[in-house]
């Protein structure tokens, strides 16, 4: 497989490998949004979407709060290779809670196409970075939509995530920090 960085190609190896994890800014992202947006769009060209997200909605949705955010101290986590290439992101992750906020929303994670054991090792390292984020910020827990049934099959079974729907909110999960 090969991905576009910067001017030239690269061969990414999808098996386990060294990876390092970071928490960027909006700046970082999108400085590398053209790359990023290709991505978004190839990663979830098959996904089966939950409620009425659909192909557009990652990248929409990431875009929008990398240049008119909708709360203050948005961070984002990515995972890369030690060439620097994405191996994958959690994106719109709040670092700042507001007071009496008890609680979060988060945006978009996924990873390239990496062998499965690999795949979930960056994912494992992402998603526990952006609870150490989320931790660390105060909140108590995190309550979101799934977009993908993939995502919410990861996150319930890895890292207890409960589908916690409402009569007006039937894709609503929720994951207290302790």
């Amino acid at each position: 497989m090969k991905l576009e960085n910067s001017n030239n190609t690269v061969e990414i190896n999808k098996q386990k490998r060294d990876f390092k994890i970071e928490v960027v800014d909006s700046e970082y992202v999108l400085n590398r949004w053209e790359e990023i947006e290709k991505i978004l769009y190839r990663v979830f060209g098959d996904s089966n979407f939950n409620d009425n997200f659909v192909r557009t909605r990652p990248a929409e949705h990431t875009y929008k709060n990398l240049t008119k955010p909708d709360q203050q101290g948005l961070k984002h986590i990515i995972a890369l290779d030690l060439d620097n290439n994405i191996l994958g992101a959690f994106f719109v992750i709040p670092s700042y809670k507001p007071e009496g906020k008890e609680d979060c929303d988060l945006g978009w994670m996924f990873t390239i196409e990496l062998l499965p054991r690999f795949r979930h090792e960056v994912m494992n390292a992402i998603i526990e970075k952006v609870h150490e984020v989320t931790r660390n910020a105060g909140f108590a827990r995190i309550i979101t939509e799934m977009g993908t049934e993939a995502g919410a099959k990861f996150l319930c079974k890895k890292h207890g995530y409960i589908h916690t729907p409402t009569s007006d909110k039937q894709n609503r999960w929720t994951k207290e920090l302790n």
